[in-house]
């Protein structure tokens, strides 16, 4: 098949050669992919739909990721072809490969058109769910003016900056919230499933493990002792309506948040701040060498709870089990770990299972081997946001989604970013009294940062878009005004300007090499759908004042082979240079950019993009997901806003899932039984009255003698 596919790309020209076009690739809008590169055919052939048999047309829909391409064949041997407009620049290579090695024997194209987003095509509006209170009237509002960037400077210089007005753009395609706006689709119920609180047993086990000297030290070489300690007071209420809005301003081009004033994104610097987990290690992830020993316990770990097969990895079964302080078993750090990883890292199979991906992991942390978790743990995070903006394309308002991305993390990281939020942090001697244990566990000397966000409430009622497009309410650095009685990570150099440093520092400096790392733009490594190692573009480059530095247009460097980069955060090879100065630097710990003004006539340009994005005529798309494990039905919907008090416009147009109506139902049904109970009572006490009286009419009972 691949030399048939080079014959007919060689003979008509077609601008790829390359082997990995041949290749099986399921994620089409994939990190660090352009519009402009050419997607794989393989793409396309698992995905043939065949819609309709007309008299003398079959209509067949190529569908992929929102990718649409709509191929007429007739009868009469001639093709017509119509090609989305907003996909037409990633489809039109491999969409003449199609027709020349498919349907050139057969057929000869007659017409070639490009058509506004497949008109042909509708939906039944009776067939589509709403979230009612999801908003698009904020400043990326179409006939909003431009916006004037606060803090740019004319004298800013960057050497290398890229010329604005040849830059590629933001592709609006790649935002949600524009796309909704558009009425591509609609915003559905968004449902956060990822497990928010502790589960039950967990904050006992972590004070009897971090008890004891020789698991605390394990722990420490590993890098994770604080992260499993915070683990204990992680109960984070999440504001699930801020977040909806969120996570549709997420771009799954750049992977950053879009606001009115520019992007902003969690870097590797919130995550080791807030988590505290390891950024560079000394093991690879995902080749990990178990030892005899190591393999026993795995074999012990993966059997889990002595309970059957269908609940042995339940995280109640797993506390219950393995935590029992009653028991020893030679895999109990193991089993401890893996719980944490499951749990509060890597939660994205059930809300109450393990998944046996994490045991390699857990065994090689349990030997105290450092893994680079705060790289693998961001990865994941973004390939989540992307997940959603699939699925709600996908469904094209037809089914609610559910997610579990770590609505946690997010929910503190806009909490420490956002100052306007009105949600007050614990003082400290409040936050201690909650992670203070029995005598003898372990509590870190100044403690982390989230232990001043637990069980707060945020204000009801806020208009949370208010505060997102206003620059003057985001902080660029939050944690370099930290009380002292909270602890962050101190990535950054205690000098007031940049500063050039090391590529590859001396041993012993370990935090300046993950300042390095926190900067580069690295792609991350993480898990992919089939549990093997995959690669996430990550785009500090397009956020540097969150790390100190001045924001110029960004672009985007060019390293290489991603697997190959990725052996930069658990072994000692160099951090890549990208050819730029500055490139490898350190920021003082307060310093604060600016913009130059190339930036702002590219800001420009994006923003003009959007407000034609939003302006053009077109129809929505239609459904292209049909089953997928994170799609809720609307009976199942209904029932989760009723107990979070988020009701949605169902498909016959009525509001459901409104917690009010949950309650009078309830109480209903309560009176109704209190009130047939009280009947029943009533009914019983007249039938004892009559009985007494039969007894007293015939008298007493003679007895005689035997």
């Amino acid at each position: 098949m691949g030399v048939a596919f080079s014959f007919w790309a060689a003979k008509y020209q077609i601008p790829f050669f390359h082997p990995s076009f041949y290749c099986c690739n399921k994620n089409v809008h994939g990190p660090g992919t352009s519009k402009e590169e050419p997607v794989p055919l393989s793409e396309f052939l698992p995905s043939l739909i065949l819609l309709k048999l007309l008299e003398r047309d079959l209509l067949i829909l190529l569908v992929d990721h929102g990718v649409r391409l709509l191929l007429v064949m007739r009868l009469n041997f001639k093709l017509h072809v119509c090609l989305d407009e907003l996909d037409q620049p990633r489809l039109i290579c491999g969409l003449r490969v199609l027709i020349l090695f498919c349907f050139f024997p057969l057929f000869r194209v007659q017409v070639f058109t490009v058509l506004p987003r497949l008109a042909m095509m509708s939906i039944n509006p009776s067939s589509i769910i709403r979230d009612h209170l999801y908003s698009t009237d904020d400043r990326l509002k179409r006939g909003r003016p431009p916006p004037l960037l606060k803090g740019t400077d004319e004298d800013i210089i960057i050497d290398g900056e890229p010329v604005p007005e040849v830059t590629p753009i933001i592709d609006p395609a790649s935002v949600s919230r524009c796309c909704i706006e558009r009425g591509l689709f609609l915003a559905v119920p968004l449902f956060f499933q990822y497990p928010c609180g502790t589960s039950k047993g967990w904050s006992e086990w972590v004070d009897r493990e971090l008890k004891n000297p020789s698991t605390c030290d394990i722990l420490s070489r590993a890098g994770v002792l604080d992260a499993i300690f915070i683990s204990k007071a992680y109960e984070i209420h999440i504001k699930a309506r801020m977040l909806r809005h969120m996570v549709r301003r997420w771009s799954t081009e750049t992977h950053t948040f879009i606001c009115s004033w520019g992007e902003f994104t969690p870097t590797l610097e919130d995550v080791a701040t807030i988590f505290h987990l390891p950024l560079c290690g000394s093991q690879d992830p995902f080749h990990i060498v178990l030892t005899t020993e190591d393999k026993l316990k795995f074999e012990a770990v993966r059997k889990g709870a002595s309970t059957s097969p269908s609940t042995s990895l339940r995280f109640s079964n797993w506390i219950q089990f393995f935590g029992d302080g009653n028991r020893d078993e030679p895999c109990r750090v193991a089993a401890f770990v893996s719980l944490w990883l499951g749990r509060f890292l890597f939660c994205d199979f059930s809300q109450d299972c393990l998944h046996e991906r994490i045991f390699p992991l857990a065994l090689a942390i349990a030997r105290g081997s450092m893994i680079p978790l705060a790289p693998m743990f961001l990865g994941h995070l973004y390939r989540l946001l992307d997940q959603i903006q699939f699925l709600e394309k996908g469904t094209a308002g037809t089914m609610a989604v559910e997610t579990f991305v770590n609505s946690s993390f997010l929910q503190i990281f806009l909490w420490e970013r956002f100052k306007g939020v009105e949600v007050s942090p614990l003082p400290y001697p409040k936050a201690r009294s909650l992670v203070d244990s029995d005598a003898g566990s372990y509590v870190p000397g100044i403690l982390p940062l989230i232990c001043r966000w637990s069980r707060r409430m945020q204000r009801k009622g806020q208009n949370f878009l208010e505060l997102l497009d206003d620059v003057e309410q985001f902080t660029f650095r939050p944690y370099c005004a930290l009380s002292e009685a909270f602890r962050s990570i101190p990535l950054y150099a205690d000098f007031d300007v940049l500063m050039e440093a090391l590529a590859m520092p001396t041993q012993g400096c370990r935090l300046r090499r993950e300042a390095l790392l926190s900067a580069a733009c690295l792609p991350l490594p993480t898990f992919g759908d089939d549990h093997t190692e995959v690669s996430v573009h990550y785009s500090p480059y397009r956020v540097r004042r969150q790390l100190g530095f001045d924001q110029g247009v960004p672009s985007h460097p060019n390293h290489g082979d991603s697997l190959t980069l990725h052996r930069v955060f658990w072994t000692g090879d160099s951090v890549p240079r990208d050819g730029r100065p500055l490139a490898l630097a350190l920021a003082s710990w307060q310093r604060v950019g600016s913009l130059s003004k190339a930036y702002q006539n590219y800001w420009n340009r994006c923003f003009a993009s959007f407000s034609r994005f939003h302006a053009a005529h077109c129809d929505r798309l239609i459904p292209t997901i049909i089953h997928h494990a994170r799609l809720v039905s609307e009976e199942k919907a209904i029932s989760l806003s009723e107990k979070r008090n988020l009701p949605f416009t169902s498909k016959s147009g009525e509001i459901v899932g409104d917690f009010s109506k949950l309650k009078r139902k309830l109480e209903k049904s309560g009176s109704h039984s209190t009130g047939k109970s009280a009947v029943h009572g009533k009914r019983k006490r007249e039938e004892s009255c009559s009985v007494e009286k039969r007894q007293a009419v015939k008298g007493p009972k003679s007895s005689s003698p035997r």
